[in-house]
């Protein structure tokens, strides 16, 4: 399958999330949605924690599921972390689809997968269409080129 790079936000993107780690630092990464009010707050530059925690951006970071890019207030954890104001600009980007409200990142990524399968099946319904049609369209030349031969 062939993949459109489109330039587009990343605030506007469903595999935009969470990654929440316990406090302490221990325990794998949770993926969770973030809320159109965190996703504007995140777009204008004023985003200044959650709700739930006030210093949550310590523990809470911005980041893509598809693994492109993640972000963390003053880039605290690691050095190769994407600096926010490059991730608000519009960017080139294959994965991208667009943000449902109510549906988290791997919600997200099973709605690609579905409209993927979708355009496959498709592809392979016309496709086989299109072979149908022609081969009917050469059958019925060879019938009236060939008749008066054989006569």
């Amino acid at each position: 399958m062939l993949l459109k790079r489109r330039q587009v936000l990343c605030s506007n993107c469903g595999f935009l999330c969470w990654f929440v780690q316990h406090v302490s630092g221990e325990g794998p990464y949770k993926h969770k949605e973030i809320g159109k009010h965190a996703r504007t707050d995140f777009q204008a530059g004023t985003f200044k924690g959650t709700t739930e925690d006030s210093e949550a951006e310590e523990y809470y970071h911005f980041g893509c599921i598809r693994n492109q890019w993640v972000w963390t207030s003053g880039s605290k954890f690691r050095s190769d972390y994407a600096n926010a104001d490059d991730v608000r600009k519009p960017r080139k980007c294959v994965y991208y689809i667009s943000y449902e409200p109510a549906f988290g990142p791997e919600e997200h990524k099973e709605l690609r997968r579905e409209a993927e399968t979708n355009r496959n099946i498709r592809n392979a319904v016309l496709l086989g269409a299109a072979i149908g049609a022609g081969a009917a369209i050469i059958i019925q030349l060879l019938y009236i080129f060939l008749l008066p031969l054989l006569k």
